[in-house]
């Protein structure tokens, strides 16, 4: 982690900030191998939860420079930030979704979030199938040490102009396509003011033009893809989002039920979905 910061540090070259550790007395940048501090950087961040605050364009074309270069790094840098393994994820939802099914149908009685979650299991099964033969006929397999988690709390703003200047929390890299980035980023940043809207698609696209413009015009090409190509890439990756945070979240009411967050919880995700 300390290595991938620092080398991103370096590729931003001062234009945007990401955490890089203060040095110890001895010149340092760790202690014993595992403990750092990181600079502190100024701005502001918004809450996850912030349903007052809608991004405008400019805002969102601020924010698809900054991602677009992060990618840019990632496809640059070095081949150990990327692989041509296949993410397993939808198998793995596919059969978390069965297993908890089967075991509510063998129980003796049914409460209202197990009648809920039954509910939704016939079209969830079945994104998640269609998304995996689409994922199965795709000829983009390359996978890469993505944030994916950037959300509006990750994303550091400038408190004076309103743009933004880093990103936060890098403690969750894994390998998964670049289109998960973006579909956490777009599903979280792009929210509806229409209460029976949960994600607006025309501030989606505002977003897409402009990552791909920056994607198209930099060192990296992401792809051939067509802006449409993209899009459909990006939304398929927001339904696989939202089916793992409705199954995390009954994972919860099951394993960790003082943590549950409601059956509106799940609600929220089926309906994203």
């Amino acid at each position: 982690e300390l290595k991938y910061l620092i080398d991103l540090n370096k590729y931003l070259s001062n234009e945007y900030r990401v955490p890089i550790p203060i040095l110890t007395i001895n010149g340092e940048k760790h202690v014993n191998e595992k403990y750092w501090l990181y600079e502190y950087i100024d701005g502001k961040v918004y809450s996850d939860n912030d349903v007052t605050h809608l991004f405008d364009e400019k805002e969102l074309i601020s924010l698809a420079k900054l991602i677009s270069k992060y990618h840019q790094f990632l496809i640059t840098h070095s081949q150990t930030l990327s692989t041509n393994k296949k993410t397993t994820t939808r198998e793995h939802l596919i059969n978390e979704l069965k297993q908890s099914t089967e075991l509510i149908t063998n129980r003796d009685g049914i409460d209202l979030v197990n009648q809920y979650y039954l509910g939704c299991y016939p079209l969830l099964k079945r994104l998640l199938e269609e998304s995996l033969s689409r994922q199965e006929k795709s000829s983009i397999i390359r996978s890469y040490l993505i944030h994916r988690n950037l959300r509006p709390s990750k994303i550091i703003w400038s408190k004076t102009t309103n743009e933004v200047i880093g990103i936060l929390d890098f403690e969750n890299i894994n390998y998964d396509t670049l289109w998960r980035d973006l579909a956490v980023c777009l599903s979280t940043f792009c929210t509806s003011s229409s209460p029976s809207i949960i994600t607006d698609v025309d501030r989606m696209r505002i977003f897409i033009q402009e990552y791909m413009k920056q994607m198209s015009g930099g060192i990296a090409k992401v792809s051939s893809q067509t802006e449409q190509e993209v899009f459909h890439l990006i939304v398929d990756e927001i339904i696989l989002c939202a089916c793992e945070d409705f199954t995390f979240i009954y994972w919860q009411y099951i394993h960790q039920n003082e943590k549950f967050q409601g059956i509106k919880a799940l609600e929220f995700y089926y309906k994203r979905a």
